[in-house]
């Protein structure tokens, strides 16, 4: 989550950014490779949006590099995998951070030829690492980093969301008011694993999601134990998304392979991310979602928010729907009192002191 500014290189040649009064530069051109694909595409009357092995006689993926083939009889065989950069083709990492914005796509951004590129780390920011795209990643949906805050159906968004989709994905918007410019992605990480709690960030351990080291305030984690060293990490999701259930709220407590399930769970879960029944018995209606990152509870981690012991409890805060006006114990497996750092519990807290406990009443709204 790096903020230095990144460099360009075309054809090794340094030179000045100029449009963003900065002098900068990394992405090596070679004249002779060949322009990339255009999508949508006109081939035979019809318009394709995607490589295609129509007209080819060995069944190979092909695409147009102007917008009509018929015309122009200009094209190119696609490229199936990552290829060239400095990372010598390694595969591309969704998300990743290039200028402090968020690109689940690949983008032709700052590459001279507009050849689609992508960060090989989570953090192009940081590591400085890249590939170009395999063409086949490629079709005619807009691309570009997602934008936060961006409206939909007039209400602010600071992360991906589910909202509108009827399959329960993540998506987010390429314009800052979805309503007036409805252009989107999924956001689809390359690697989908759950949150790592505690992880290390710029030598801090942090227990819950954060927003430091964001531009635009969207709150993540780190999906290994250090992000300084892996630069793997994944936008914190706000709400349920996904499964089966098509992001439908958890139900609690829910029965699953006839025990009881108080909480999130990653059981049985191939990726290792949290996911709930939406039902109260999982064996018999099979419904499901995964669980939003910021309601996993604090016992789930495996010690407090311990760098936030000296800020205030939030009084009153709201956890699972429910306020209170002291610490609790409620969602605490081992027993333990604890508090909300916000009004709304999203995932920062500690464990209680002595000077948080005058007062314990707490009380449900």
């Amino acid at each position: 989550m790096g903020s230095s500014v990144p460099f360009l290189v075309y054809s090794w040649v340094l030179l000045p950014l100029l449009a963003a009064g900065k002098a900068s530069v990394i992405f090596p051109v070679s004249f002779s490779e060949p322009p990339p694909c255009v999508f949508p595409f006109v081939f035979g009357g019809r318009s394709f949006s995607s490589c295609t092995s129509d007209g080819a006689g060995d069944g190979q993926l092909w695409c147009a590099t102007t917008p009509n083939y018929d015309t122009d009889r200009q094209w190119k065989q696609c490229a199936l995998q990552e290829h060239g950069g400095n990372s010598e083709g390694r595969p591309c990492v969704f998300p990743f951070t290039y200028w402090g914005d968020t690109y689940y796509t690949c983008t032709s951004k700052n590459s001279r030829k507009g050849r689609f590129w992508c960060a090989t780390t989570g953090s192009y920011d940081k590591d400085r690492k890249w590939s170009y795209c395999a063409d086949t990643r490629l079709n005619e949906n807009p691309t570009g980093p997602c934008v936060f805050p961006f409206t939909y159906n007039g209400k602010s968004q600071s992360t991906c969301i589910a909202d509108g989709m009827t399959s329960g994905k993540l998506w987010c918007s390429l314009s800052s008011n979805y309503d007036m410019n409805s252009k989107w992605t999924y956001c689809e990480p390359s690697e989908p694993r759950p949150c790592q709690f505690p992880f290390i960030y710029r030598n801090r351990s942090y227990s819950s999601c954060i927003t430091k080291g964001t531009s635009d305030g969207h709150l993540w984690c780190a999906t290994t134990s250090d992000y300084d060293k892996d630069s793997k990490w994944k936008m914190c999701v706000p709400h349920e998304y996904g499964g089966n259930s098509e992001g439908k709220e958890c139900h609690f407590p829910f029965t699953y392979k006839k025990q009881t399930f108080f909480d999130c769970t990653d059981q049985d879960e191939p990726s290792g991310r949290f996911w709930c029944a939406t039902t109260k018995d999982y064996d018999e209606d099979k419904r499901w979602s995964f669980c939003a990152d910021i309601n996993r509870n604090p016992g789930t981690a495996e010690q407090g928010n311990n760098t936030a012991s000296q800020e205030l409890c939030s009084f009153p805060f709201t956890y699972k729907g429910k306020t209170y006006s002291s610490c609790t114990t409620e969602g605490e497996f081992s027993g333990k009192l604890w508090c909300s750092l916000t009004s709304n519990y999203i995932g920062r807290w500690k464990y209680c002191q002595p000077s948080d406990l005058p007062g314990q009443n707490s009380y449900k709204s």
